[in-house]
């Protein structure tokens, strides 16, 4: 599992999400050969999934039951580096709690 100190960019964001599947492809882009793909979910702030479940590379072996970061937009090819990888999502880090404060 690769760690970066997160900048604060244009659009770039890290979310907190909640692994619900892995993704399999017959076909891929040559830059993926080799990458597993998970099914994740955003979190709400109550620890619920949320929104539509979207596909997140993962360089942390995380699995289904997992709560997980994901690095999204243009940070989620950091881990990658100096490789240019297409991705939106990355799953940079397996959380061993979450709490929450108002």
């Amino acid at each position: 599992c690769h760690s970066r100190q997160s900048r604060s960019s244009g659009g770039a964001r890290v979310i907190a999400g909640l692994v619900i599947g892995s993704v399999w492809a017959t076909r891929k882009h040559p830059d993926l050969d080799g990458q597993r793909l998970l099914l994740v979910r955003k979190l709400d702030e109550h620890k619920k999934p949320s929104g539509h479940a979207f596909a997140a590379l993962d360089t942390c072996d995380a699995g289904p039951g997992d709560y997980v970061l994901i690095a999204t937009s243009s940070e989620a090819a950091v881990p990658f580096r100096p490789r240019v990888v297409p991705t939106d999502a990355t799953v940079v880090g397996v959380l061993e709690a979450l709490d929450l404060v108002d």
